[in-house]
């Protein structure tokens, strides 16, 4: 009899200890980033789980009181049944990442959050379904997570009144994360950081060992967001003076653009104008001021690519060399793979009036809505000290795919291209200087 009462006693509390995690360290505090503070974008790339072939990650500790605030009634347990008991009480690594299911799916989405809700600007492709790598292209800086270590506790629930397992699951877990972000224009590994995290499911529910590591993995992305390095990373810009002296510094690309005014106007010639006009990538605009292919657009329609798809107005498609950039000023050059082009005269400087009419050709709508033609006047000419920029706010609606397109005066004349980093729909929109451009590009006419 005190044998078989021994053996219920081992049966029922002869288990396995729940995993102690080890002390978090306390998280710095970051002031949140005010809207349309100027910053690094970033992209969350990918996560993998790396940890040592047979190291144990996860136990299953039998009865309730194992757990902290787990949501169960009186008629249920976890882990009661067998396959959870004495030597099968832990799980080691070997294939263990299908434990958790199809967690990598809603990882973006878990780490992407916690950086968002301190302002960082984080882009995000999983919202598209054929433009992911498009959309991570833009990105200055990506994101890549490699989890080293897991300790996880997890209840699978057992109901004493059916007698059955629910096929339910909660529990807790606390993983460690080695954290990369690559630099896409220096084309390196700029800064490595660790964390720490610990997610948390209290009612047991399906998948529910899937969304203990996605909380964990969040409560790791936090803390890196609130490490000091990171936020200087995300946040350290060279000083106005600084990029300027180093746009200086590159060397000159000497065109053979044209600089002698058209004066028959616009709609005499608008084949000719709109054939100078260019879909860049998938959504952005451009257009020729070289008759040997060179091409004027936005930086972010190229973001750190260094070639990229160019379509014409006729819908023939090649590939452009991307030659500079200057994100600075949103801007680039291009050397398209074709010859005798059409292209637009840049006007004089200083030529900008208020009430002036303008237009505008872009490519909306992907480049399904090309060579469309807009007409506005402008409205105003402001300065940004704190960067140094013009812009010509001009009374024309624009979309996204807007970006890079033209600004013309009534003759045909380029005086400046669409920023496109307010590519919202408004009332009106803002054009950089032509002008501007080159000189930021350090971009000369063969013919003064």
């Amino acid at each position: 009899m005190k044998k078989l009462l021994l053996f219920l006693l081992l049966f029922l509390f002869g288990c396995q200890m729940s995993m102690k995690f080890p002390e978090q360290s306390e998280m710095m505090q970051i002031p949140k980033l005010p809207e349309f503070f100027k910053q690094r974008s970033i992209a969350f790339e990918k996560v993998l789980i790396d940890l040592p072939r047979g190291q144990t990650y996860i136990a299953y500790p039998y009865w309730r009181w194992s757990f902290n605030n787990l949501d169960i009634s009186l008629l249920e347990s976890c882990n009661a049944l067998l396959r959870y008991r004495f030597s099968n009480s832990t799980e080691d690594w070997a294939m263990g990442e299908k434990k958790f299911g199809d967690w990598q799916s809603e990882a973006a989405e878990f780490v992407n959050t916690p950086l968002k809700e301190l302002g960082y600007d984080v882009i995000e492709a999983s919202t598209t379904t054929f433009k992911r790598y498009r959309e991570k292209r833009k990105a200055e800086l990506l994101l890549s997570a490699r989890i080293t270590d897991i300790k996880s506790n997890q209840c699978n629930l057992f109901n004493f009144l059916y007698f059955r397992d629910a096929d339910l699951i909660a529990g807790d877990a606390y993983i460690q994360v080695e954290w990369e972000v690559y630099d896409t224009l220096a084309d390196k590994v700029i800064a490595k950081f660790t964390t720490t995290g610990i997610g948390e499911v209290e009612k047991p529910t399906e998948k529910g060992n899937e969304l203990i590591l996605l909380r964990a993995l969040s409560d790791a992305a936090d803390r890196l967001a609130h490490e000091e390095d990171f936020y200087r990373i995300m946040t350290q810009q060279d000083t106005l003076s600084d990029l300027i002296k180093a746009e200086e510094k590159q060397k000159p690309i000497v065109l053979n653009m044209s600089y002698k005014n058209e004066i028959t106007p616009l709609n005499e010639h608008y084949v000719f104008t709109k054939r100078a006009t260019v879909t860049v990538g998938e959504d952005a605009s451009g257009f020729y001021i070289t008759r040997d292919g060179h091409i004027l657009t936005t930086a972010e329609a190229v973001g750190s690519a260094r070639v990229v798809a160019v379509e014409d107005s006729q819908g023939v498609r090649y590939q452009a060399k991307v030659l500079r950039t200057n994100f600075r000023l949103n801007v680039a050059l291009l050397k398209a793979q074709a010859s005798k082009t059409s292209y637009l005269p840049i006007a004089e400087e200083d030529i900008l009036k208020p009430l002036m009419n303008v237009f505008t050709i872009g490519n909306p709508e992907g480049g399904q809505m090309r060579a469309t033609v807009t007409k506005g006047i402008i409205s105003n000419h402001r300065f940004t000290k704190k960067t140094n920029e013009n812009f010509i706010q001009v009374s024309i609606p624009t979309t996204k795919g807007y970006a890079g397109s033209p600004l013309l005066d009534e003759f045909g004349n380029v005086l400046g291209l669409h920023d496109g980093r307010n590519s919202e729909e408004t009332n009106f929109s803002y054009y950089i200087p032509v002008h501007d451009a080159l000189r930021a590009l350090n971009i000369q006419n063969e013919k003064k």
